[in-house]
């Protein structure tokens, strides 16, 4: 596993990663002398969820749990950062400890109570875009943090093949169907479209937005489907780390950024330490500071840890007991 370190602004890693190899001008001594400063002033933590927090069967590994845990006990702030919409994080993703949420891929950002970004695209971009996901034959979704629109057969098509087993996902449905609406009344942020691998062609769906938007590759597969998360290029979860930061006084300089995949770029490039669980996406893996483990082999505590947001000298491990 690559492991890598490279300074911005003023956060520094832990004397965990002294031996590392550092982009600056600074002796490891000084900047291990300079991480245990740091650590003692409250740092803003944002945590993907799909890939990052928890795996592909939507299971979060206790040594995370136990690690957000000990993050929040020193005083640091914890914040989900997800391409999800509000409807689609559990109660129990909560319950790790986050107050706040960058969602909708950097479209809707909340602390408590406290809505500090909630943009909607407008309703002839969202007939736009519905009638591409119908000539591509897709399954679609369009998401909002209070209103969810799934196209006829999203859900039977998706939960079923989302995980490894097909009750993987049941809480997903279970967690939006009180926030669905019908599509052709609802406001939404961004819409997420699984495209037949034969028609799923990412210059095609690029070419038909509406001018201001753009498509990734998102990171939740199904059934060899490629999904297509569209949001108006403007937005970014950095947008939302931004606002978030700004709104709990935390500067961008004590910020740690954590993500698996394509959406989590300008995260990881926006935080003072950005960290790639997993080496999955190159893209992430060459913006980001650090390259962890994954999710599966105890990535989330490992990358924690490294940052001396922890104490403990966590090592790579199998906490979910398997690569799934």
């Amino acid at each position: 596993m690559r492991m890598i370190c490279r300074l911005r602004d003023v956060f520094c890693t832990s004397e965990g990663l002294s031996s590392r190899r550092y982009d600056c001008s600074m002796t490891n001594t000084d900047c291990s002398a300079q991480a245990r400063n740091e650590a003692e002033s409250p740092h803003a933590v944002f945590v993907d969820i799909d890939g990052t927090l928890c795996d592909s069967r939507q299971r979060i590994p206790q040594s995370a749990i136990d690690a957000l845990s000990e993050v929040r006990s020193k005083g640091h702030r914890l914040f989900a950062c997800t391409g999800r919409s509000a409807p689609e994080v559990y109660p129990r993703f909560w319950d790790v400890g986050f107050e706040g949420i960058v969602g909708g891929a950097g479209g809707y950002a909340s602390v408590g109570n406290q809505v500090l970004v909630d943009e909607r695209m407008p309703r002839d971009h969202v007939e736009v875009l519905t009638t591409l996901w119908e000539e591509l034959d897709a399954f679609y979704i369009w998401q909002g943090p209070d209103q969810m629109g799934p196209s006829e057969g999203y859900l039977g098509f998706f939960v079923p093949r989302a995980g490894k087993y097909p009750e993987d996902w049941i809480e997903y449905a279970q967690s939006i169907t009180p926030f669905i609406v019908d599509i052709g009344s609802g406001t939404f942020t961004k819409v997420t479209a699984y495209v037949p691998p034969e028609k799923a062609s990412l210059e095609r769906v690029t070419a038909a937005l509406p001018a201001g938007y753009r498509a990734i590759i998102g990171s939740v597969g199904a059934a060899g489907y490629v999904p297509f998360e569209v949001v108006p290029a403007h937005l970014s979860k950095a947008v939302g780390i931004r606002a978030v930061c700004e709104y709990v006084g935390i500067p961008l300089a004590r910020t740690v950024a954590l993500g698996d995949s394509n959406n989590d770029i300008e995260a990881v490039e926006t935080a003072a330490l950005g960290i790639s669980i997993g080496n999955g996406c190159e893209a992430l893996t060459t913006a980001a500071n650090i390259v962890a483990p994954s999710v599966c082999e105890d990535g989330l505590a490992w990358a924690l840890s490294a940052t001396g947001l922890t104490g403990h000298n966590h090592t790579r491990g199998s906490g979910l007991g398997d690569t799934q």
